[in-house]
């Protein structure tokens, strides 16, 4: 984890305060990101990384006990899986839902489904509470890339996706480190508390910056889809 850290950060730090390196354009050279804003989506996308990392840890500790660790690639399987499934159906939501509403309420889906794959893995198996629960990642995930693109100016998007996804390995990282060192005493239910305790975090980060936002325009370009199917058509 301190490597991911030591090889990302000073790179997003680099960059963030450097506009495009075009003479021509002395306007855009003063652009600057919006650090707030993105502080709170690179921090959402700590929190995806930390429930990614947490549950594979689960899954391996779980193949391990049921003494089949060649399962745990099938079992985790399901996630990924349940993952790309409900990120096909996010292309139908309608234009109305917007990219505010879809962050808060894609935190509490993926806190909802980090609850049931913790209770599901106790009460009835992990490999059936997995399923499930992976449906409700990529709704989320889809969310901070598309608030992301919408915060950043233009001629700085690349640098505001990079922020952002420097964040999912930093947050894999140390999921698998807290959750590992909890499975060793408290096994799979260890490592899914912390699988949920995250996934409620990213739920009052959301709750909270929907209060402290409110009122404001969150992007220099339009955080509403409406803007980008305006822009399309």
């Amino acid at each position: 984890m301190s490597l991911i850290a030591a090889a990302t950060l000073p790179f997003a730090l680099r960059h963030t305060h450097r506009g495009p390196a075009h003479p021509c354009s002395r306007g855009a050279g003063r652009t600057r990101l919006p650090v707030g804003p993105l502080a709170v989506m690179f921090l959402a996308m700590v929190a995806v990384g930390a429930v990614f990392g947490s549950v594979q840890t689960a899954v391996t500790v779980y193949a391990d006990t049921i003494g089949s660790p060649g399962a745990s690639g099938l079992v985790y399987a399901e996630f990924g899986i349940g993952s790309a499934l409900a990120g096909a159906v996010c292309t139908w939501l309608p234009q109305r839902f917007s990219l505010r509403a879809r962050y808060v309420s894609g935190a509490a889906l993926l806190c909802a489904g980090m609850l049931v794959l913790f209770a599901g893995a106790r009460l009835v198996s992990l490999p059936a509470a997995v399923a499930p629960a992976g449906f409700t990642v990529a709704p989320y995930m889809i969310s901070l890339y598309a608030l992301t693109e919408r915060l950043a100016p233009a001629e700085r998007a690349t640098v505001a996706m990079t922020v952002l996804c420097a964040g999912g390995p930093l947050g894999t990282a140390g999921g698998q480190a807290v959750s590992g060192g909890l499975a060793q005493t408290h096994g799979v239910a260890g490592a899914l508390l912390v699988a949920l305790l995250v996934a409620a975090g990213a739920l009052l980060l959301a709750l909270w910056w929907l209060v402290a936002d409110r009122g404001h325009v969150l992007t220099s370009r339009g955080a509403e889809p409406q803007g980008v199917t305006a822009h399309s058509a």
